[in-house]
């Protein structure tokens, strides 16, 4: 049985790991463990709709097809969303022209909020 050198051990698990690779002869390895996300390729699989999502939806659709007034209030919720609301900085963008000065105020509020 080959002798394992004294060294600095972390944990008695680490301990334990290195006695049973010492033991049965395998050559253990000191690197770093690799993350989740890396074993799995580092893509991470999207999972199914949040609660955020739907919300930015129903803006989007909102902003797109809804009256002036709900146009407002949703760029306004999207602005306060912050970085969470970026799937609608397009819509936000076909609107920031819009004839209505209210409309493009709020807007534009809302991209600057979305963008910081």
């Amino acid at each position: 049985m080959p002798v394992v050198k004294p060294l600095l051990w972390t944990s008695r698990r680490t301990w334990i790991v290195v006695a049973l690779c010492a033991a049965a002869g395998a050559g253990c390895s000191s690197s770093k463990k690799k993350s989740r996300s890396a074993k799995r390729g580092g893509n991470r699989p999207k999972g199914p709709k949040t609660m955020g999502n739907l919300l930015v939806d129903s803006y989007i659709a909102d902003l797109q097809k809804g009256p002036s007034d709900k146009k407002i209030s949703a760029a306004r919720e999207l602005g306060n969303m912050g970085a969470g609301a970026k799937d609608a900085l397009p819509a936000l963008g076909a609107l920031a022209q819009d004839s209505n000065a209210k409309i493009r105020e709020a807007v534009q509020r809302a991209i600057k909020a979305i963008k910081k």
